[in-house]
């Protein structure tokens, strides 16, 4: 009998310490997953470079865009141009194709093909999202009231193209920019495989 109470003392304090050094173990993983979490992090930035730090903007359902203020551009009827892209040398890097309705819902469409590297590569990519008048514009010069800020998100795909032999690609897709009243328009458009390597193309439309 007293040694079947030690065995049965002893297995209870082998469960008891298994028990603790489960959950020092969970803690310790939970701590770790915290901390890389907090080193794996997005990066954040100007909206320009890092656009997922604004992308609480895009109304999902579209039902609550917030519209141009008094001092922005009216959009009376739906606005539709092209923007070429060029990279930092000067080559050309396709275009974007933009519609921005009265409602204020914009669609970005974005399409490229070029030799790079010894590589033929073909880029798609659609984007949607909205404008949001309660983002303000700051320069060199202060705060400018009159430019109407928009933001898009959504995917773009990368097709490559080498000897007969082709491989894919892709990543999230960002168009963010400025309307002017004249109907001028500035901003990026940033390609992210993942968010700490992007590749930013920065666009320009002239005014009327």
């Amino acid at each position: 009998m007293e040694r079947h109470r030690l065995i049965v003392s002893t297995n209870r304090k082998r469960r008891g310490n298994t028990l603790v050094l489960i959950i020092i173990i969970a803690l310790f993983a939970v701590g770790a997953a915290m901390f890389l979490n907090s080193v794996t992090s997005d990066p954040t930035g100007p909206v320009e470079q890092c656009p997922w730090c604004e992308t609480q903007r895009i109304t999902r359902d579209f039902s609550s865009i917030n519209l141009p203020q008094e001092s922005q551009i009216k959009l009376e009827e739906e606005m539709a141009f092209n923007v070429s892209l060029k990279s930092d040398e000067g080559d050309r890097r396709g275009k974007l194709r933009f519609i921005i309705t009265p409602d204020g819902i914009v669609e970005v469409l974005w399409t490229a093909k070029y030799k790079e590297g010894g590589l033929e590569k073909e880029f798609t990519a659609s984007m949607v999202g909205n404008v949001d008048a309660t983002m303000l514009h700051e320069g060199d010069e202060g705060i400018d009231e009159s430019k109407l800020f928009f933001i898009t998100e959504g995917t773009f795909l990368l097709q490559a193209f080498k000897h007969g032999n082709a491989r894919a690609g892709g990543g999230e897709a960002y168009v963010v920019g400025w309307l002017g009243a004249d109907k001028s328009a500035h901003g990026t458009l940033v390609l992210a495989p993942n968010k700490k390597n992007t590749k930013i193309y920065e666009w320009d439309k002239p005014g009327t």
